[in-house]
């Protein structure tokens, strides 16, 4: 399972960040549950690592796989998007969608990714329909996250608590469990989920994820850009 969840919403980074679960009616991980927006953006492109934990045959393997994604929204409407032209990370060119957004997706030849190991994150923007040409490599790194401590049985009725060791240099950081998601402040290590809130979870197979995210405001041709970084750390987990 390759996962993450990008729920950031129109939160500004000095904003505290919203409390209150949302439901994506999904219930197995996505590559990009969500695509992140802001009030004044120009462009948005962000770069994901999933660190997604697996038991095979009573052996614990983790799978690193490489995201990235971009949108460049119209200014009376952010939920159009603008065809930029060509966008790549680390030189992977990334596939325009038919509604305009840029999603990478693992192929066969590159099952991982785009490879985000060294923590740089290159993007380039041939620029078009009044985006302009963008060459940045962000200088801030990737948040940390530590293993996950917590259940991976989560028994709906009784609420569930998921833990993390540690959660570092992240702007905010995102809880999920199955379809609920959460967002807290950055530096949490740890977040409860009600019975209440995990009363819609499917039973079954599911995931949990804790997935901090940091990111940056660059001016480029008079357009606000946004660029982030996102760890994903993921595992399967047994709903009931």
């Amino acid at each position: 399972m390759l996962a993450t969840t990008l729920l950031l919403g129109a939160c500004k980074k000095d904003d505290e960040a919203p409390d209150a679960p949302s439901t994506s009616g999904n219930s197995t991980p996505s590559q990009t549950s969500a695509t992140p927006s802001f009030p004044d953006a120009a462009g948005v492109l962000w770069a994901i690592n999933t660190i997604t934990s697996e038991t095979i045959a009573g052996m614990p393997f983790e799978i690193e796989s490489g995201v990235g994604l971009a949108i460049f929204p119209t200014a009376d409407n952010a939920s159009v998007y603008i065809d930029a032209g060509t966008v790549k990370l680390n030189d992977e060119e990334i596939t325009r969608q038919s509604n305009n957004s840029y999603v990478s997706t693992p192929t066969q030849a590159s099952p991982t990714g785009i490879d985000l190991s060294d923590g740089s994150t290159h993007w380039t923007v041939t620029g078009a329909n009044g985006i302009p040409a963008i060459d940045l490599t962000p200088s801030f790194g990737f948040p940390t996250v530590g293993d996950i401590t917590s259940s991976t049985t989560v028994t709906r009725s009784s609420g569930y608590t998921l833990t993390v060791v540690n959660v570092s240099a992240a702007d905010s950081v995102i809880f999920t469990v199955g379809n609920v998601v959460k967002i807290k402040p950055s530096g949490t290590t740890s977040c409860s989920f009600s019975a209440a809130e995990l009363a819609g979870v499917p039973a079954g197979q599911s995931f949990v994820q804790v997935s901090p995210y940091a990111y940056s405001h660059e001016v480029v041709g008079g357009k606000d850009l946004y660029f982030g970084k996102q760890t994903a750390r993921t595992v399967s987990a047994t709903m009931l």
